[in-house]
């Protein structure tokens, strides 16, 4: 199974306070997902602290993916631990995010709420194409972004790409699950928080560990670096 390209292209959702100095203080801690795709079951973590985030994902059979994002410096970081090494990419520059030509999808506030894990979520969908996503979130845990989709959402971006990073943004939500069904209602994918720690990280935690080599990648004349996010 190929992680990164699931990264890129699963609705999945990043914390981040490094968004502006009148943003509120979201939470630190860490929250455990479970996730089912086309690819298979997957599980996620994500530890939050400021603006840092370290995200790993597991997928079975040893896989595993471990990347440190620091919002402040505008800066992605991979791990490899097979090869105790490391690679940093930019993150992409908000200003310059491409909006796409997609259609605005259909945002719904339902009203109805659920309690997942103590947080009271409330119940969003989202019709976009023969797409329906159906969305819980939790006010108070900081604003979100979707590293398929380019930056961080809310202030600093000017224009979110779809009708649901704006409501999901200007709401402060917070995904404790999110489900989403094709035109037949075929199940298409599904993430879910199972577990939430409050405890404050470690620092150590967002940096590389210190026996890693940073790994640049080979540039090609004409091509550039390669981009680990691109399909």
């Amino acid at each position: 199974m190929k992680i990164l390209p699931l990264l890129g292209c699963s609705i999945v959702f990043l914390a981040s306070t490094a968004l502006g100095a009148d943003a509120p203080k979201a939470f630190e801690g860490k929250v455990r997902f479970a996730m089912t795709t086309d690819h298979g079951a997957m599980s996620m973590s994500y530890v939050m602290k400021g603006g840092l985030i370290r995200m790993e994902t597991e997928a079975g059979k040893g896989q595993t993916v471990v990347m440190l994002l620091d919002f402040a410096k505008r800066e992605t970081t991979i791990l490899m631990a097979q090869q105790k090494k490391y690679m940093v990419q930019p993150l992409p520059d908000p200003a310059k995010t491409d909006p796409g030509t997609a259609v605005q999808p259909d945002v719904q506030r339902t009203g109805e709420y659920e309690t997942i894990l103590g947080y009271k979520c409330e119940k969003i969908i989202v019709k976009s194409g023969d797409t329906v996503a159906e969305i819980w979130g939790a006010e108070g845990m900081g604003v979100f972004m979707n590293p398929g989709m380019g930056g961080p959402m809310g202030r600093g971006r000017p224009a979110p790409r779809n009708a649901w990073e704006a409501e999901l943004a200007s709401r402060g939500f917070f995904p404790f699950r999110v489900v989403t069904h094709d035109a037949s209602g075929k199940q298409t994918f599904k993430m879910e928080a199972t577990e939430i720690d409050p405890s404050s990280p470690a620092d150590s935690l967002f940096v590389p560990p210190p026996d890693y080599e940073k790994f640049e990648m080979p540039q090609m004349p004409g091509l550039g670096g390669l981009n680990p996010f691109k399909r």
